[in-house]
């Protein structure tokens, strides 16, 4: 199963954001953009709480455009709820109190837009390790499945 994010930010930083989503799938993840994925008649916000629900982890984008948008925030809060892995690009100069608790002893990815290569290339490299860490996970439980198989039929074949 493929490393999933979703990418939270706002509209207007979407070239940056394009960006992310390239780098996301040259290192085989796969990642989660609204704009992306047109499902007309359905809520918007049970949409973006189902791909949440369906990610590993979140990828805010935390800018001058995105500090207080509502969405950003409350996909923030959706994944916290979840308890799920968030990491942070934060936009150098953003007020520390504007991120409140999200970076608040949080370890984040500064991502200067005159720079961003630096950012970009963090991001990948964490990216790539977490998609090791799901895939040995996912083989050692195929591999605790198979020997609890194999044991069950051995002891199906002795009586």
């Amino acid at each position: 199963m493929a490393y999933k994010i979703f990418i939270s930010h706002s509209g207007a930083d979407r070239q940056w954001v394009e960006q992310i989503d390239v780098i996301a799938k040259n290192s085989g993840i796969v990642a989660y953009l609204y704009e992306h994925d047109p499902q007309p008649g359905k809520y918007i916000a049970e949409k973006v709480k189902q791909a949440i629900q369906n990610s590993d982890a979140l990828v805010v984008l935390l800018t001058y455009n995105s500090q207080f948008t509502p969405y950003v925030q409350q996909e923030i809060g959706v994944a916290e709820g979840k308890g799920m892995r968030i990491i942070p690009l934060v936009q150098p100069g953003i007020p520390e109190r504007s991120l409140a608790m999200l970076v608040e002893g949080r370890e984040y990815i500064p991502f200067d837009f005159y720079n961003p290569q630096g950012a970009l290339l963090k991001l990948h490299d964490y990216l790539q390790q977490q998609l090791r860490l799901k895939k040995a996970k996912e083989n050692e439980q195929t591999i605790l499945m198979l020997i609890i198989l194999g044991l069950f039929f051995l002891a199906g074949g002795k009586k």
